[in-house]
């Protein structure tokens, strides 16, 4: 290729990059075509630059969501690696990988996803050590591709083979065996085995807990682990515990990445959704509010997501006055003003019915109406009430819950006095 026209084509790449940093993937790909056309024309179809351009638009095409023809430029700059370089080369090891990539990602293809893999794995094995972080992270794709095929055994089988590995030449205290422990978390999450999974992720934290200082890639690694056992926790109904992991992981994103990158947003959205899980909407309106502020800055005020957040936010400000309104009621009730207390009572429960909220806020609306109707004598309105709070704490608790239980025995007793008074 000649002088002016190699600079040409650097020219091009630089703006290629430029407008995918930009996430303006159409220019993008535009820019690529016209460079992988003007390699193609001067070096022809078989050349490794041509290769890379076609790998890079494969990249692009898949962010696109254009997985057919992702996979056709991949496939094409493979035919070109392998006759080029052979089998066992880094670049032939990276096709092969993104194609199984977007074969189990985005197509759920499996079994082809899997022979892809292993092909990868075995590149790797005899140009890596086998302790690498690469071949770590390959076992533990691989088991998850087995197990997501129903091959439970064989997965479990390579992800303890690598531990065996690992432990055998560096002891446990290596970043590394906290991989792999998380991998075999992942398989047995994917089995419903959670306290199992949990176990295996102690074992993790554990690890990097000793390893101090942590440098940045440690703290990914237990920033990855914590997050994993919030998630079960949060599965378990675990809330509380649930949260506190949450803001650890939040910790040490905030210390690696900063508090405005996109990988945090997940984090802080998670947290939230566990403190209002606790009916705690006033803890969860600022984490909401920071992925918020992440969400607007990287994909604008008008993209679905970043409404739906601005929905939630504008929800908990609804609770958190209700909230404030059950709590006031409360105190006017304390000093015997019922008339007061019954009106902001009814102030907080419009406030949820406005946005729809089922609570156990709303449930300690219903109770106290239904106290200061007992105090005032109105039975049958306090009772209607009671068994609205009956029916959310059935339907969030189910029926042998204590706060269940607790509460059909008070509206039994109320059922009781209103018979007595009509005896």
């Amino acid at each position: 290729m000649e002088g002016n026209k190699r600079r040409l084509v650097e020219e091009l790449m630089k703006k290629s990059h430029y407008f995918y940093r930009q996430r303006n993937y159409q220019k993008t790909k535009e820019t690529l075509e016209t460079v992988l056309e003007m390699k193609t024309e001067d070096l022809g179809e078989d050349d490794l630059e041509v290769a890379e351009t076609l790998y890079q638009l494969g990249g692009v095409l898949r962010t696109e969501g254009n997985f057919s023809e992702a996979l056709e430029k991949l496939k094409r700059a493979l035919a070109i690696r392998v006759a080029k370089l052979g089998e066992n080369h880094a670049d032939i090891a990276d096709t092969y990988r993104a194609i199984g990539s977007i074969l189990y990602e985005e197509q759920e293809n499996y079994e082809e996803a899997e022979k892809m893999y292993r092909k990868v794995l075995d590149i790797k094995l005899k140009i890596l050590p086998n302790d690498h972080f690469d071949v770590t992270d390959l076992y533990m794709h691989l088991g998850y591709l087995l197990t997501k095929q129903g091959k439970f055994s064989e997965a479990t089988k390579i992800q303890k083979l690598q531990l065996a590995t690992l432990l055998e030449k560096h002891g446990e205290d290596y970043p590394n065996v906290v991989l792999v422990y998380d991998g075999i978390a992942e398989l047995l999450i994917l089995q419903n085995r959670l306290d199992d999974a949990l176990q295996m992720l102690e074992r993790g934290i554990e690890i990097c807990n000793r390893l101090q200082p942590l440098g940045d890639h440690n703290m990914d690694i237990l920033a990855r682990t914590l997050l994993e056992k919030a998630n079960i926790l949060d599965k378990q109904g675990n809330f509380e515990a649930a949260a506190e992991t949450f803001n650890k992981v939040v910790r040490i994103q905030v210390e690696t990445v900063g508090e405005m990158h996109p990988e945090i947003a997940g984090t802080y959205e998670a947290l939230a959704r566990a403190y209002i899980q606790q009916d705690m909407p006033e803890s969860a309106i600022e984490p909401y509010m920071k992925a918020f502020r992440i969400h607007r800055k990287e994909l604008g005020n008008d993209h679905a997501h970043t409404k739906e957040l601005a929905v939630c936010l504008e929800v908990l400000e609804h609770q958190k006055n209700a909230i404030a309104l059950n709590e006031q009621g409360l105190s006017m009730k304390a000093e015997g003003d019922l008339e007061r207390a019954m009106k902001l009572f009814e102030e907080a429960l419009d406030m949820h019915k406005e946005v729809s909220i089922v609570s156990f806020t709303i449930v300690s609306v219903y109770e106290n109406i239904a106290a200061v109707k007992v105090d005032q004598g109105l039975l049958e309105d306090a009772i209607a009430a009671s068994a609205e709070a009956l029916k959310i704490r059935r339907r969030k608790h189910g029926d042998d819950h204590a706060d269940t239980k607790r509460r059909m025995e008070a509206h039994r007793s109320l059922l009781r006095r209103l018979l007595e008074t009509r005896s």
